[in-house]
């Protein structure tokens, strides 16, 4: 048994990796949208069991292929700044600051980490919890940390600001950077950079109303991340092939994601009781928007699903086609919410309602170096507010989901218990 109070990871060495060449004058606008989620970070963790291939892979190996991969994603290298304005548009410089890289020890073994589900928010050790601020200007928009176990085993683990686009946004360019280092030839830097996203012109504001999916907060300044008066913890679970089609009742006209979510969604007002959950939001990414260059969050919808019954009575196939039929589109309401009058408004979207995450489309196993994948990939979202989140993902075997909850540490254990004695899953 792991123990959560020991130091488990030491040793941490900070250094920078840069672009290979020099970017130049040129600025990377942020979009509306990426505005919307700018409090909020993608946590990722890759575990990879010891082997020869991944031994004779040196940390300098590892960092090589980050300088033509800096080259593509060039703004990401870069820092946020403000424009002259009212209201001071934030930006990204396109300065070449680089991406902090974290190198680490872990004085456990791979496979006791990996089998002590007790050991709640385990990844946190793994992965920077850095967020964008105070010293906003000086903030870097991504960290990877490698983190060697007793074993010889490996973690990889990326933190990614948000601003610069979603899960699959984030995921894709992870891909990249693995098939660079597997084949260097493969990508070359363009003569003409690409263009990340479009210019931020500014949406007619039709409302000051603020749409049911996000919530509006006090201005955090320059230190971007949302106040949480309950501490987040996070847990996740696999979902067996036999467990989803119990839950379906070989019914098509609801998806793997649909189900889970409404599982899930059930099992937490169970527990919440009396207090009202009978409003949810949904955020997908859609794969048909991905270019190949693509640094913004356009690929995302937002949309609110409510019921007028508690959903622990209603039946979850109605609950699920619920989620699938009557879900109300709000991404254009979103875009056009955050431009406040006189200045940026700052909202919370995950947790501003219980929140579910569509991943079943990221290809989290793409990832991989010299044929050498990942033995199991965990995932979570900073900033989530008290109402919690749920990321639905593809498991470590094709056939199983995998569901990540963040919700309010006191609440969470409960949840878990209930999980446990209603689904042989885990």
């Amino acid at each position: 048994m792991v123990k959560e109070g020991e130091k488990m990871v030491y040793g941490h060495k900070i250094s920078t990796v840069v672009p290979a060449s020099v970017t130049g004058e040129i600025n990377h606008d942020l979009t509306n949208m990426d505005l919307v989620m700018k409090l909020h970070y993608l946590r990722g963790v890759y575990y990879f069991q010891k082997s020869e291939v991944l031994d004779s892979i040196s940390i300098f190996n590892f960092k090589q292929p980050m300088f033509p991969w800096l080259d593509l994603i060039y703004p990401v290298a870069g820092r946020v700044r403000r424009t002259d304005k009212p209201g001071g548009r934030p930006y990204v410089k396109c300065n070449d600051s680089g991406v902090r890289i974290v190198e680490a020890k872990c004085d456990v073994s791979l496979d006791d980490w990996l089998k002590d589900k007790k050991l709640m928010s385990r990844s946190k050790r793994l992965v920077s919890d850095k967020v964008l601020g105070p010293e906003l200007y000086f903030s870097p928009l991504a960290y990877i940390q490698f983190t060697e176990f007793k074993c010889g085993g490996k973690a990889i683990g990326f933190s990614w600001a948000h601003i610069m686009g979603g899960p699959l946004t984030a995921v894709n360019w992870f891909n990249i950077w693995s098939q660079i280092l597997n084949n260097p030839k493969l990508f070359v830097k363009e003569k003409s950079p690409p263009k990340f996203g479009k210019d931020p012109t500014p949406e007619k504001i039709l409302s000051g109303e603020i749409p049911n999916s996000v919530k509006e907060i006090e201005s955090v300044g320059d230190n971007w991340v949302p106040p949480n008066s309950s501490a987040m913890a996070t847990y996740s679970f696999e979902i067996s092939e036999n467990k989803i089609k119990e839950l379906s009742m070989n019914s098509v006209q609801v998806g793997d994601f649909e189900l889970i979510s409404a599982f899930v969604w059930q099992t937490i007002a169970k527990i919440r009781g009396n207090k009202e959950l009978n409003k949810i939001t949904i955020c997908k990414s859609n794969s048909s928007k991905s270019i190949k260059y693509n640094l913004t969050n356009e690929d995302i919808s937002i949309t609110s699903v409510k019921t007028d019954s508690s959903p622990s009575k209603l039946d979850l196939h109605d609950l699920a086609l619920l989620i699938a039929k009557e879900a109300t589109d709000e991404t254009k309401l979103i875009q056009e919410s955050v431009q406040g009058e006189n200045q940026y408004k700052d909202l919370v979207v995950y947790g501003a309602n219980l929140t579910f995450v569509d991943m079943l489309q990221v290809d989290l196993y793409g990832f991989d170096f010299k044929g050498e994948k990942p033995v199991s990939i965990e995932y979570a979202i900073d900033g989530v507010g008290e109402e919690g989140a749920v990321l639905i993902m593809q498991g470590n075997e094709k056939k199983k989901k995998l569901a990540v909850l963040i919700l309010p540490e006191n609440e969470l254990r409960d949840v878990v218990e209930v999980l446990e004695s209603s689904c042989k899953c885990f």
